[in-house]
């Protein structure tokens, strides 16, 4: 008394159903169905094996890449800012020369942001180039580092030095 059988594969590639083509006797009809329950509690136990392990090898996958770009800025490393000439950048150096004014006792007038770079800490410090210009006619550049956390509006002025030229 024998039975055909017909299989069927999931995504993964093992076996999902097996469907009889034909039973002959009533008994060995249950035995098939037993058999064919049995194999395809095997195959999702299998499948769903695979997908954990595909999804886990994804986020450990993810996570070290995080971590690689994360440890970068951890480091204290000074990332550059495609566009210093966004409109924060020239907010935080108007407030920049506007501190450093009240240190060195002069009264520089912002005229450019050449070059920002950012590093992460307990905030965000800001490097700034900056152009600026005092009574004289000729302008100079200066370097300034200003503290950020949590907010636009708490500041820091940290350092604020005249490039040489």
């Amino acid at each position: 008394m024998a039975s055909s059988m017909t299989m069927t594969t999931s995504f993964f590639g093992g076996a999902v159903a097996a469907k009889p083509a034909m039973a002959t006797t009533r008994r060995s009809q249950l035995a098939v169905s037993a058999s064919m329950e049995l194999e395809k509690a095997v195959a999702e136990t299998i499948n769903t094996r695979r997908g954990l392990m595909l999804a886990g090898m994804t986020a450990a996958a993810v996570s070290s890449i995080s971590k690689a770009a994360m440890a970068e800025q951890l480091l204290g490393g000074w990332t550059p800012v495609k566009d210093p000439s966004a409109p924060e950048y020239f907010q935080l150096a108007t407030f920049a020369v506007s501190e450093g004014n009240k240190r060195i006792e002069e009264a520089l007038t912002l005229e450019s942001v050449l070059k920002v770079e950012t590093q992460v800490v307990a905030g965000t410090n800001y490097r700034l180039i900056l152009t600026a210009r005092d009574q004289r006619p000729k302008s100079n550049n200066y370097e300034a580092i200003v503290f950020s956390q949590a907010a636009p509006t708490s500041l820091q002025l940290t350092s604020f030095k005249p490039l040489l030229k």
